[in-house]
């Protein structure tokens, strides 16, 4: 028996026409939400130096208002995540359709990688280079060259890959794989909606081959900020195992931004980003970083998210 006639024996006859096809209301998925832009604006320092958090929404501001709070300070001790040892890394150049461009590479030596969930406190996301900035709070923010977008993340944008090519950039994979970058400016990510926005992290130490990993789930109401990031000067000479341990390198990604809209009936979050305009992303590019095995961001509490 053929496979077409199995098929359609499994069907109940109230489905199946006089001419012996199936006939479903429906033959597609609902097309799942990736990422969706929404309006910007350009940010004044020169006029408003401050930023202000007003129940996870961005206010410029001329002065300071509320609590002022400044950004932390880098304390390579920290040290918070699931952690993977005996890492590589190598550079890789994606084609990107004729217009080639080079990333990291790293590979965890593992089938698949696992992410810690931790809520994001003051001190759990100092351990990733990043600061707390909670509503009702501000800060002095003096970058020049930088805008605040809206975004809309669906739950299934984290099941999507920029390096493969321009013709595959909005195909669905079947898995969730680790993409990480830094760069130098800085960003701010406001959680807005009714769930936690999730910001996937990590502390690399490149000199000791380790690497630690997390979602930061941020309490709707609070922003997280991510002061400018560079490329450490590469060691001249032997370094001592502290030394070596202190290099640092702190990477950030949101596409698992809606991340909580798995426990839900939500399919997508709404937020707001502060980041580079077109210049500053041109002339301050990102350094990105990839590894291809499928990854696990459980919820807090231990539940498995996609």
């Amino acid at each position: 028996m053929d496979l077409q006639c199995r098929w359609q024996q499994s069907l109940p006859a109230t489905i199946i026409h006089a001419t012996g096809s199936a006939a479903l209301s429906n033959e597609n998925f609902d097309a799942p939400i990736f990422i969706e832009d929404g309006p910007y604006i350009d940010l004044l320092p020169g006029v408003y130096p401050y930023l202000y958090n007003e129940r996870g929404h961005c206010r410029q501001l001329r002065q300071a208002f509320g609590t002022e709070i400044s950004i932390a300070e880098d304390n390579p001790d920290l040290e918070l995540g699931t952690k993977y040892k005996g890492i590589s890394h190598q550079p890789k150049t994606i084609p990107n359709d004729g217009h080639p461009y080079q990333i990291t590479e790293f590979n965890f030596k593992v089938a698949e990688v696992h992410y810690e969930a931790i809520t994001a406190t003051r001190d759990s996301v100092q351990a990733f280079g990043m600061t707390l900035l909670k509503s009702g709070e501000c800060l002095r923010f003096e970058y020049e060259g930088m805008i605040m977008a809206q975004y809309t993340y669906g739950k299934w944008a984290g099941h999507q890959s920029p390096y493969i090519g321009g013709r595959r950039r909005r195909e669905l994979l079947t898995h969730n794989p680790t993409d990480l970058e830094f760069h130098d400016f800085p960003h701010i990510f406001f959680s807005q909606d009714d769930l936690p926005l999730v910001i996937s992290v990590a502390r690399w130490r490149p000199y000791v081959q380790e690497i630690c990993l997390a979602d930061l789930w941020v309490a709707p109401g609070d922003a997280i900020v991510l002061p400018p990031k560079t490329r450490p000067v590469p060691p001249d000479g032997q370094l001592s195992d502290k030394q070596a341990r202190d290099i640092i390198i702190d990477l950030h990604g949101n596409r698992n931004s809606a991340l909580a809209c798995w426990g839900s009936d939500k399919a997508a979050l709404t937020t707001t980003t502060v980041l580079g305009n077109a210049l500053t992303m041109q002339t301050r590019a990102p350094n990105y970083h990839e590894e291809q095995h499928p990854s696990k961001h459980p919820y807090p509490g231990s539940r498995l998210a996609g």
